[in-house]
């Protein structure tokens, strides 16, 4: 299906031009029998119209002005001829091409039981163009003949994690920020009858990682991590007046959905589906002193997203062959979060608290772009994109500075994370 884009100007000028009871084409001067005025001429679509007509004594070539169409200003199809009344009824309609697919138990865009038309066949119930198409319902309304068509698309996504409140547990030295990252997202999708079709689409994976690490000969690298009875300062040796310490911290997203989605014309998806989510984060605090001794403080967060979501494409024209693209996400969740806390001083293993709940989770995502096409079948876009996440638990967040036993007894699930980056890609419709 193609987007017509006219100035008002011409589109008024075609409207016009239905509303002739003929249409003329320019031919070549020619003797013919049946030359009548203008003026007292039949119906140029009926059975007694001439083959040709003579007006300002020039000589006009008659033909079927059935298998055209003129746009009006709001953008509504119509035959030379016969334009739509004001009649609200008498609007246009999405369909396929000869309206011959009607959709889901012939209740989609084209006929069915609705409109007086015969799903069996694919006739809406309304007449026939030159070119077979059916031009409109048996009920007034217009068709717009497409085809059914398959799209996939491919987009590198380059994305930051927001790393503003990272946790540092070393006195001397801490973590920096995130840097931007690469990962794909592959989309495939099909319209069959050019309104209902499905989509599904992975994104990933993207990874994360910041380290930073200290070396001191004469020691002195401490904690900020304090014992906490019955837990002895002992147990946190290999933590204080150390001669090397390191942290790392790293982060992965990977997505994956199936939608159903409803378009309308092609510059307006809704989506409806499933979708899942996989976050995880890993920490790691490693320490040594001058003996030799070493020790670990490790957390490991597992969230896993189980939701449902609605979503909205949208694209509006700006130029003959570019669009303004918005794309808008949002999703209630279910997470499985899973997470585990391991402290090892000196060989001695402090902690090692395992534990998983399940809250609720919300995800919401916005973007914005450019796409070109580069003729029919290929386009390009570039945009940017905001995605939230909230319900969420993070491996930080799991350790307390006051190291106890009953630490990480629990899962903590009330954080969240911003994700923002830039888009590039291009869609091949066939």
């Amino acid at each position: 299906m193609k987007i017509h884009s006219m100035k008002s100007k011409a589109a008024r000028l075609f409207a016009a031009l239905g509303l002739l009871s003929s249409s003329f084409v320019l031919s070549d001067v020619h003797a013919d029998s049946g030359i009548l005025s203008v003026f007292d001429s039949p119906r140029a679509n009926s059975a007694l119209a001439p083959k040709s007509l003579l007006h300002n004594n020039q000589e006009f070539r008659v033909v079927n002005a059935a298998g055209y169409e003129a746009f009006a200003d709001e953008d509504v199809v119509a035959t030379v001829g016969h334009l739509p009344s004001m009649d609200p009824t008498n609007t246009i309609m999405q369909t396929s091409a000869g309206c011959s697919t009607c959709g889901t138990s012939c209740g989609g865009a084209c006929g069915g039981g609705v409109y007086g038309g015969d799903c069996s066949t694919g006739n809406c119930g309304g007449p026939m163009g030159v070119y077979g198409h059916q031009l409109s319902y048996g009920t007034g309304k217009l068709c717009r003949p497409c085809e059914p068509y398959v799209y996939a698309s491919v987009e590198a996504l380059y994305m930051n994690l927001d790393s503003a409140d990272r946790t540092s547990f070393s006195q001397n030295f801490s973590l920096g920020d995130f840097d931007q990252e690469w990962a794909p997202r592959v989309t495939i999708g099909s319209v069959p009858d050019c309104v209902h079709g499905w989509e599904g689409s992975f994104a990933g994976k993207l990874q994360w990682d910041i380290n930073a690490s200290l070396n001191s000969a004469g020691g002195g690298i401490n904690t900020l991590l304090i014992p906490g009875l019955p837990v002895a300062a002992t147990s946190l040796s290999t933590f204080n007046n150390a001669v090397f310490q390191s942290q790392s911290y790293r982060a992965e997203y990977w997505t994956a959905e199936l939608n159903k989605t409803l378009v309308g014309w092609e510059v307006a998806k809704l989506l409806i589906g499933g979708r899942y989510i996989d976050y995880d984060e890993l920490y790691n605090y490693n320490t040594r002193i001058a003996g030799g001794q070493t020790g670990l403080l490790s957390s490991n967060a597992e969230n896993k997203l189980y939701g449902l979501q609605i979503g909205m494409d949208m694209l509006f024209p700006v130029s003959c062959h570019g669009y303004i693209g918005l794309r808008g996400r949002a999703g209630g969740y279910v997470n499985n979060a899973e997470t585990n806390v391991f402290l090892n001083n000196a060989g001695s293993t402090v902690l090692n608290n395992v534990a998983d709940d399940t809250e609720l989770a919300g995800v919401f995502e916005l973007g914005a772009g450019y796409r070109y096409d580069l003729g029919e079948m290929l386009s390009v876009r570039a945009g940017f994109e905001m995605w939230y996440i909230d319900g969420l638990a993070t491996a930080p967040k799991q350790i307390d500075q006051v190291v106890r036993p009953t630490m990480a007894r629990g899962v903590r699930m009330d954080e969240d994370i911003f994700i923002t980056g830039f888009t590039l890609g291009a869609q091949l419709k066939f």
